[in-house]
């Protein structure tokens, strides 16, 4: 047989303080009627509002009622954690994805340069390779730039 803090623990699921003081706290809210399954997230004040005429607010006594502050504690922990977490999660899935773009944008930089028919038709066996094993698309123009001028030079010569 469920006890009403049994109950209570199924309607109002891991509550986190919002502030320092633990004034304020956060909880899952969920509701079953019938077959009608509603979850909310609730903010819950110590005090009612306004100011000047505090009362205790209810749903807070009942959350402290139900739950210690050690385990109110704990799911406060163990949310910052979790946020934490995937903050670190989300700036290396960032970091990947724009990885993956700044080497998609080189090999499209090299494609563009090995279309240029003075590239193309060089027979360079030293700054060819380069430029197809440049890491970065400033190597690949800076080398592209000296092959041109190479091969330039060498086209004025045989004038």
């Amino acid at each position: 047989m469920q006890t009403q803090n049994d109950l209570l623990r199924e309607k109002y699921i891991n509550p986190v303080w919002l502030n320092a003081e633990k004034t304020s706290m956060e909880v899952l809210e969920i509701v079953k009627i019938g077959k009608v399954h509603r979850e909310q997230s609730l903010v819950v004040l110590k005090w009612d509002e306004p100011e000047e005429q505090k009362t205790e607010n209810v749903v807070f006594n009942t959350i402290m009622s139900i739950y210690s502050m050690e385990e109110i504690d704990e799911f406060t922990k163990q949310r910052t954690e979790d946020e934490k977490n995937k903050l670190l999660k989300e700036a290396e899935n960032k970091k990947a994805v724009e990885e993956t773009e700044r080497l998609q944008k080189l090999f499209e930089t090299k494609l563009d340069i090995f279309n240029i028919p003075l590239i193309k038709e060089s027979d360079d066996k030293v700054l060819k390779p380069l430029i197809r094993k440049s890491k970065s698309e400033v190597e690949a123009i800076a080398l592209t730039t000296m092959l041109m001028m190479k091969e330039m030079n060498i086209d004025s010569e045989n004038d």
